[in-house]
């Protein structure tokens, strides 16, 4: 007894070659696409990288700006603290100024950083940029800032002790003991730079 096997798959010799033909072509376009497919990924990474790169770039100019923003404020408020001390620093020359006093017959000049009180309705003397010349005001000492800080002093009024306004003839009391002489002053100090200025006021009392 003979076995005869069938093959399940038969081509011609000329299906055969169609076939080797198409396989070939297949294998010659799988090589040219690789590198398609590498310079597409190449592409998406240089865009992800700007952008990264953009962001970072942004971070780092925000910090920069942040960082000059904070030093300017920092030599803004150092500016206005020597001011504001330089301020005090006349203050307190202008009250032992007054201190040396022995009458008010000075204010009456209206000079030399002593003046009278000025009435109601005028500009106030201390606005007038002419007044804290070297002149018209009287320069303190003080070493923490770019120019001397000046003041002005003012004889305000004479106030009667309380215990005293029904003592017309002052029996009992000094001369001027129950009187007080009261003067405002007006400061002006400057910072480390001349941009920096600050103005004070303060009232100071005095019995002659």
């Amino acid at each position: 007894m003979s076995l005869k096997i069938k093959p399940k798959f038969s081509c011609s010799q000329q299906e055969f070659r169609g076939l080797s033909r198409e396989l070939s072509q297949e294998l010659s376009r799988e090589p040219s696409q690789k590198p398609f497919r590498a310079r597409e990924q190449a592409g998406v990474v240089l865009i992800m990288t700007l952008i990264i790169l953009l962001i970072v770039t942004l971070l780092g100019t925000s910090s920069i700006q942040m960082t000059g923003l904070l030093e300017r404020m920092s030599r803004n408020s150092s500016d206005a603290n020597s001011a504001f001390s330089a301020a005090e620093a006349a203050l307190r020359a202008a009250e032992a100024s007054i201190e040396l006093e022995t009458s008010i017959e000075v204010y009456a000049s209206n000079a030399n950083g002593k003046y009278q009180m000025q009435g109601v309705g005028v500009t106030p003397r201390w606005e007038m940029p002419q007044t804290w010349s070297e002149t018209d005001s009287i320069a303190a000492s003080y070493s923490g800032s770019a120019t001397q800080p000046r003041y002005i002093i003012e004889y305000v009024q004479s106030v009667l002790s309380e215990d005293d306004q029904l003592n017309l003839d002052n029996v009992g009391g000094g001369v001027g003991s129950d009187v007080t002489q009261v003067f405002r002053i007006t400061a002006l100090g400057g910072g480390k730079t001349t941009a920096a200025k600050v103005y004070l006021q303060s009232t100071y009392g005095k019995k002659f």
